[in-house]
């Protein structure tokens, strides 16, 4: 996972990449720091890009991912957010969303969610 504060390097991922992770965090929350390494272990099983954004470092975040609250985890395919989880990350749906877009990338926006 990338440790960024430029916004623009995310955005262009999010139109080059067919499936991209950002994860959003706070410096003092200490679930940030719980939720990160197990999040990094999760995404070093795959090859699509991941970022670290710090809502501290980057306030334009918040607005520009309508983040209210740290951690967030927000999953994008073909350009659009399939997956959001804040506070509570749940691993499990994490890794069955993530093998689900590893073994299937031909796998359109409509037949994640049936």
């Amino acid at each position: 996972m990338k440790k960024t504060t430029d916004l623009s390097e995310v955005q262009a991922a999010l139109t080059q990449a067919e499936t991209v992770a950002v994860y959003l965090s706070m410096p003092n929350c200490s679930v940030c720091q719980a939720v990160k390494p197990r999040f990094e272990e999760l995404l070093s099983h795959y090859a699509f890009p991941s970022f670290h954004l710090d809502a501290v470092e980057t306030p334009e975040v918040a607005s520009t991912f309508q983040v209210l609250t740290a951690p967030v985890i927000l999953i994008f395919h073909e350009q659009k957010e399939i997956e959001r989880q804040a506070r509570f990350i749940d691993f499990h749906g994490l890794t069955r969303l993530f093998e689900q877009l590893d073994t299937a990338s031909q796998l359109s926006y409509e037949d994640l969610f049936k």
